[in-house]
């Protein structure tokens, strides 16, 4: 049963490399959002793969990884179709994926935040062997597109700062347009 445009749930969609903080603001941000939201992401999704499949440097997971992300994208919308409040948290570094969540989310709320960090600070971050080098790897593709409703850095300003400003721009514009630009300013591939 479909439910009318105007109860569906709103988007939160944070996009930053590995380690630059996005997580934290999650925590944050459910905290601080007067409605519940529920938390989605990248690593959620690539957990309930099989622990062969995980290695996102390994060719050989290209094609499950892809599937499984693109089911990500299609289950955001599903929940926020069903009137939940979703917040994502990913790495958009192949352009076929922003491509993608562009066109599948094209009738909901979307606030697009970039989630920033030096890539030093990422670095140091990193360190454990689960995360060592990717920050790296992600770095010059996650923020190629440059369109953005709002940019944070998490080297300069506290998960609990970054909630708060995402709330009021979240409360304060009720149909962010970095979606909509990115997919009238052609950035990206069409779907249809």
């Amino acid at each position: 049963m479909s439910q009318p445009e105007n109860s569906a749930g709103r988007i939160i969609f944070l996009n930053g490399t590995a380690c630059a903080g996005k997580t934290t603001i999650v925590h944050a941000l459910q905290a601080t959002l007067d409605e519940p939201y529920l938390h989605l992401s990248a690593d959620h999704i690539l957990g309930m793969l099989p622990q062969r499949c995980r290695n996102v440097t390994n060719p050989d997971n290209y094609r499950a990884i892809y599937k499984a992300i693109s089911g990500m994208h299609h289950c955001v919308a599903a929940l926020a179709a069903a009137g939940n409040n979703v917040i994502v948290d990913t790495v958009l570094v192949n352009p076929d994926n922003l491509a993608e969540c562009v066109f599948i989310l094209a009738h909901f709320r979307v606030t697009f935040v970039g989630v920033f960090c030096p890539l030093d600070e990422l670095e140091r971050r990193g360190r454990d062997d689960k995360y060592a080098g990717m920050a790296r790897s992600q770095f010059a593709q996650v923020h190629a597109h440059q369109i953005y409703d709002l940019e944070v850095d998490t080297s300069t300003t506290s998960a609990q700062e970054i909630a708060a400003n995402i709330k009021a721009y979240h409360e304060r514009v009720l149909w962010p347009q970095a979606f909509r630009r990115i997919r009238n300013e052609k950035i990206v591939i069409s779907q249809e």
